[in-house]
């Protein structure tokens, strides 16, 4: 019998309005992180980037 895995932690797609850190000159721009909290999506980040939340989607396929 197959069993259909389920996650606990559901990842998301985490969407900022990011610039570079290092480049005065950047413009903002989209980035985009797959993570399962919020908190985990700015720790990836937080070292390169100054970013506004923007937006956060499911990941993965979605049930029609």
């Amino acid at each position: 019998m197959s069993t259909i895995p389920t996650h606990t932690r559901p990842q998301f797609t985490w969407l900022f309005l990011a610039v570079r850190r290092a480049d005065l000159c950047d413009k903002p721009h989209r980035i985009n992180v797959t993570a399962p909290d919020e908190r985990a999506a700015r720790r990836l980040l937080a070292r390169d980037f100054v970013f506004s939340f923007a937006g956060r989607i499911p990941a993965g396929e979605m049930l029609i």
